[in-house]
């Protein structure tokens, strides 16, 4: 039953019942995420937030792993921290992870993919089946929702405007302008070109750091912890929409990056190394949270090959960040990741890996290629001799802004 889900793709958790079981179970990267946890009569409770469930069931905020996690600025101010291994913030409340479903007769959580080798993939049937995948997912969700797609200088939106061709002209397209950004940064300057080549109506929406409009204040009281560049960016695009009328989908690239992972070349596949990727190694805590899931997780990359690098990625970077900022944007919009498909992201994982590593992301391009030749015309992700300057310019003020707000704050 659960296999059947695999082609689906967008943010969604769903409930099976029959006479015999109960389960739960979510999109293929978690980013509808689902939590739960039992009240002081031994109910189950199941909801989106870990908040609503310690509301309900009077579970008690962990401020102990809380502390020592800002200690080392996992959730300083415009950090991409998250919780690591299936807990959060309150004691007793657990996340159910990707890949996994949870059974609501005992109220426990179990794996139920990958339970079998992935299969590699030849690079045509792989772009033929992945661009059929994609196409379908424009086709579906342009009947049903007016989109607006979040376009960059990069490889994955890019990817998704050339599945997009058939239906260009039923969206719109818009770029957040981040701090530090000007007008010749990439990010600003090839989609806002692009567009205006193709003849297609682009926005870009200024990003005011540390935001006080009231959603922002809204999302930094509502969530525990809360990410403040998702306050902000939220903020603008409550100020100035993507798309005339105010209503909008928005369409992203999230989830790609499973399959072409820069974190491959990571060799020090140890507890120890895993917390170090995702910068909690002073903290005793993350480190066996994240060494539990490394060892649980340990007979699935064993019987499918996957790498560590990337199942790991999925189930803990991807799923807790993005997930908990998808559930803050939901304040302002709601979203739908096309690459998000399980049966499409296994599809990725069996091409041939050094078709999938950077600098060129190979099958990536050729597949934008085979989908809209023209789309290629665009420079993706380019590098200059200005680039490494204006990250470090943007690196900088972001830092200083954002430790100044931590410090009004505190």
């Amino acid at each position: 039953m659960l296999k059947s889900f695999d082609d689906l793709t967008g943010r969604w958790a769903a409930l099976y019942f029959d006479d015999d079981e109960a389960v739960v179970f979510h999109d293929a990267a978690g980013l509808r995420q689902v939590h739960y946890g039992r009240d002081g009569a031994g109910a189950l409770w199941c909801g989106s937030r870990p908040e609503l469930i310690a509301r309900l069931g009077g579970n008690r905020l962990d401020l102990e792993h809380l502390d020592e996690l800002r200690s080392i600025g996992v959730f300083r101010a415009g950090a991409t921290g998250f919780w690591p291994g299936s807990g959060s913030a309150f004691i007793g409340v657990q996340r159910l992870l990707p890949n996994h479903c949870l059974d609501l007769t005992v109220g426990q959580a179990r794996r139920y993919w990958p339970v079998a080798p992935i299969a590699a993939v030849d690079q045509d049937t792989a772009m033929a089946r992945s661009g059929g995948s994609l196409r379908g997912a424009f086709s579906a969700a342009t009947a049903r929702f007016p989109l607006a797609m979040a376009l960059t200088a990069g490889q994955d939106s890019r990817l998704l405007l050339a599945a997009a061709r058939d239906y260009v002209g039923q969206m719109t397209y818009y770029t957040l302008k981040k701090t530090g950004a000007t007008r010749l940064t990439p990010d600003i300057a090839i989609p806002r070109r692009m567009t205006k080549e193709l003849g297609l109506s682009h926005r870009v929406i200024p990003v005011q750091p540390l935001s006080t409009h009231p959603l922002a204040r809204s999302i930094a009281a509502s969530f525990t912890p809360f990410h403040q560049q998702t306050a902000d960016q939220a903020a603008a695009l409550a100020q100035t929409p993507p798309r005339p009328g105010g209503q909008w989908v928005t369409v992203n690239g999230n989830v790609c990056e499973i399959a072409r992972l820069p974190w491959i070349v990571r060799q020090d596949m140890t507890t120890e190394g895993l917390a170090e990727a995702v910068h909690m190694r002073d903290s005793a805590f993350a480190v066996a949270q994240l060494g539990q899931w490394f060892e649980d997780a340990g007979p699935a990359i064993e019987v499918s090959g996957i790498h560590p690098w990337a199942l790991f990625y999925w189930e803990q970077r991807l799923s807790a960040w993005l997930g908990a900022v998808r559930s803050e944007f939901d304040i302002v919009e709601e979203a739908v990741s096309p690459f998000n498909s399980r049966s499409l992201i296994e599809c990725f994982l069996g091409v041939d890996p050094s078709l999938r590593q950077p600098d060129d992301w190979r099958f990536f391009r050729d597949l934008t290629g085979q989908l809209w030749p023209r789309l290629l015309d665009y420079p993706i992700n380019p590098k200059n001799r200005f680039t490494h300057l204006e990250a470090r310019f943007r690196k900088h003020w972001k830092s200083a802004l954002y430790a100044r707000a931590a410090r009004h704050t505190s």
